[in-house]
């Protein structure tokens, strides 16, 4: 049984260690009078609860715990799957097992390296950029194609605020990259930045007074969002670039492309002529 304290060891940390040893185990967790539970089979996280909430929810709340204690027990019994596979590989951006390692070496290398601090803060953003992906897909975004872009919009913004807090080069603001975008994807012309922000006043303008089809708006929306995924493509790119260590790259390559992926087909899945 390993034991520990949030504040030593993050919970994406462990998640992470866990997912690589290929655990059968759970994790209990507490936080003053809550509790919390992450059961793991051969290493994929299948069912979590805290308190009376369970599945995804569940680990969208552990997530945002700063603090708190933590307990691993090994052999867990079989649980239901709660946890969606999106982000079960999401939380746990699984690398090729390395069975070897042990728990407590590979989790303290995690949380004392740069590089394993800057790969928990990526994913903890992705996770929590993953409901909104989830909103979009599953149709919970109201008010027609304009929503859902500022949607799409404040999720690239998302990763532009990390980034560009991170890396010095001018060349990595919004206006750079827009300007360079603009050459091989022309919608991207109609987007704008504002205090280092992606702005989309010219596109939702374009799309409110759109006067032609309710289909050709929507090709329109995608067209937008497509150019907004470029964007958001580009600085999960440089985001890769501040890694030293090949193995942490390759693990936000591999997880970022899943999101990217995920959040492409909810645009074009997306039911936004309205």
């Amino acid at each position: 049984m390993v034991e520990g304290d949030l504040l030593d060891l993050t919970l994406p940390s462990l998640l992470q260690a866990l997912a690589r040893e290929g655990s059968t185990a759970v994790l209990r967790l507490q936080r003053e009078s809550d509790h919390g539970v992450v059961y793991f089979c051969e290493g994929v996280p299948v069912h979590a609860r805290v308190n009376a909430v369970a599945g995804d929810d569940a680990i969208y709340d552990l997530l945002r715990w700063p603090d708190g204690r933590f307990r691993i027990s090994r052999d867990a019994e079989p649980q239901p799957r709660t946890i969606s596979q999106r982000l079960a590989i999401v939380v746990t951006a699984v690398a090729p097992r390395r069975p070897d390692n042990a728990l407590a070496r590979e989790a303290s290398t995690a949380a004392l390296s740069v590089d394993g601090q800057l790969l928990h803060d990526l994913l903890t953003l992705l996770t929590q950029l993953e409901q909104d992906r989830a909103r979009l897909d599953e149709g919970r975004v109201e008010g027609g194609a304009v929503p859902a872009l500022l949607l799409v919009t404040a999720v690239v913004n998302s990763m532009v605020a990390l980034v560009t807090a991170r890396c010095t080069d001018p060349g990595v603001q919004p206006s750079r990259v827009l300007a360079r975008l603009a050459e091989e994807h022309p919608y991207t012309q109609l987007l704008g930045s504002d205090m280092n922000r992606i702005s989309i006043a010219t596109a939702a303008d374009v799309l409110n007074t759109w006067k032609s089809d309710g289909e050709n708006r929507a090709a329109l929306f995608v067209d937008l969002c497509r150019a907004l995924l470029d964007v958001l493509t580009f600085y999960g790119h440089i985001a890769s670039t501040l890694f030293h260590s090949s193995r942490e790259r390759e693990e936000w390559r591999a997880t970022f492309g899943v999101f990217v992926e995920g959040l492409w087909a909810a645009v074009r899945g997306a039911h936004v002529c309205a």
